[in-house]
């Protein structure tokens, strides 16, 4: 990460250069390019952190289904009636 900041704190400054020299035209082509690239290292850095979210999401699904697959194979084991064995197959995953 550092490399990124200090490659673009040297596009910053070479901007600025540009702009110094009265090329206004160069300057603001090299900001926009500039922005452009922080704003799309944030959108990765907001994807990676919402993906993150969604596996851990995923995680907490799976660790729940296999619950309900474990207390449905117990009552089955065990002789549950049919309508239990509905209800425990086809209840929402809150509890």
């Amino acid at each position: 990460m550092t490399d990124a900041v200090t490659a673009l704190q040297k596009s910053l400054v070479e901007a600025g250069q540009a702009l110094v020299s009265g090329d206004a035209a160069d300057a603001e082509r090299r900001a926009k390019a500039i922005t452009a690239l922080v704003r799309a290292e944030r959108d990765v850095a907001e994807f990676v952190s919402v993906l993150s979210a969604v596996e851990n999401d995923d995680e907490e699904l799976c660790d729940e289904l296999l619950r309900r697959l474990v207390r449905y194979a117990e009552a089955n084991r065990h002789g549950a009636p049919p309508e239990v064995l509905e209800r425990i197959a086809t209840e929402g995953l809150a509890e």
